[in-house]
């Protein structure tokens, strides 16, 4: 995959956020277990795996029903090629996206905007422990800011207690299964992630309040750092089957 393809860089959110002074770059793979090779996801819930917007909206969601959960389509299958990637030849996989962050700070630059990188854009990865000539992406790149939503409780724990790099923002993803370690990060000071449904959502945000914590709508832009801490995320379902959730996993 050629260095200015790695990252996707003209999704709606990224497009948002150019308006807002910053380039966002995303990173696409094939989420939990899609790629036959591991699990990337290994805290989803049962609903998330189900509605994985990495896997069920966008162009990777361009099948008709009937071939959506077996179905293939170039975004797809560009996705488990590079899960592969990254499972099979780790270091290949990290030479690749070093070059993708490159081609994409030169871009910021050539448009004078801020770079922020979305290691994950469908997988739970802790890229912390991932390094690539020593070094992880986040000191290899100490200036570029790095976001990331994530399901697991420990690690979002350690971003609040300050113990991950200091270009490394987290949020932490609500799902149907753990929403008291939702009340607990919160607590903390960090920010969590709930997917309402639509016009529930923009309720919400008209209130304010969700559970006695202030809301904030997500769908403004990726640019997850730029969030203020306690703060739940507002988002809307995203893909025919999120639309139509009735795990949970879509507050309704």
């Amino acid at each position: 995959m050629s260095s200015d393809r790695f990252f996707s860089v003209d999704s709606p959110k990224a497009i948002k956020a150019q308006a807002l002074g910053w380039l966002n770059a995303i990173n696409y793979m094939a989420p939990a277990s899609t790629a036959g090779v591991g699990n990337l996801c290994p805290h989803a819930s049962p609903g998330c795996l189900a509605l994985c917007l990495g896997w069920y909206s966008g162009q990777a969601a361009m099948l008709s029903n009937d071939k959506l959960e077996t179905g293939s389509n170039a975004t797809r299958n560009s996705r488990v090629r590079k899960a592969r990637l990254f499972m099979q030849d780790r270091q290949e996989f990290m030479r690749q996206m070093v070059r993708g962050i490159e081609a994409c700070v030169h871009k910021a630059n050539r448009l004078d905007l801020d770079l922020c990188v979305r290691p994950n854009g469908a997988t739970d990865i802790a890229w912390e422990g991932v390094r690539y000539n020593g070094m992880t992406i986040f000191e290899t790149f100490p200036t570029v800011q790095f976001v990331d939503y994530t399901k697991n409780y420990k690690r979002m724990l350690r971003f609040c207690n300050h113990m991950l790099p200091k270009n490394y923002h987290l949020t932490f993803s609500r799902s149907e299964t753990n929403e008291a370690e939702c009340l607990n990060v919160l607590r903390a000071g960090g920010a969590v992630a709930v997917v309402f449904e639509a016009s529930l959502k923009r309720d919400l945000v008209d209130i304010g309040r969700w559970q006695g914590w202030p809301v904030f709508d997500g769908d403004k832009s990726d640019l997850r750092h730029l969030d203020p801490g306690g703060h739940v995320i507002a988002l809307s379902p995203k893909g025919r089957k999120a639309k139509a959730d009735a795990s949970g996993f879509v507050v309704r």
